[in-house]
């Protein structure tokens, strides 16, 4: 027996920010996050130059596609969800690069 549907309003699925997205919004912390990442690679390019390029490739592709998203994708209920699994996404990759240049940092050389 089912009963009427319950709305947590601790899930993820259930926030304004997913159900009914500013797109702008989304943009504008995508595009904050890309940036203050692509500034941290590109000041490690020395230090270790492929992880570095792999990481501003992966957030400009990623912005992109949140771009793409934004501008380009239908007004549903769906825009909501890709929207904030491509920011998880772009947040999650910036965080493994990041920690990937910092081992190969701190790695003693030899």
């Amino acid at each position: 027996m089912t009963g009427p549907r319950r709305t947590d309003p601790t899930r993820v699925r259930n926030q304004n920010a997913v159900q009914s997205p500013d797109r702008r919004v989304w943009l504008l912390a995508s595009g904050l996050l890309a940036l203050i990442a692509i500034v941290l690679f590109a000041f490690s390019i020395p230090i270790v130059a492929a992880w570095a390029w792999i990481g501003i490739a992966f957030q400009v592709a990623i912005f992109a596609a949140l771009l793409v998203n934004g501008l380009g994708g239908r007004r549903s209920a769906y825009q909501g969800y890709i929207f904030a699994v491509l920011f998880c996404v772009q947040a999650a990759v910036a965080l493994l690069v990041i920690v990937v240049i910092a081992i190969a940092a701190w790695r003693p050389a030899g």
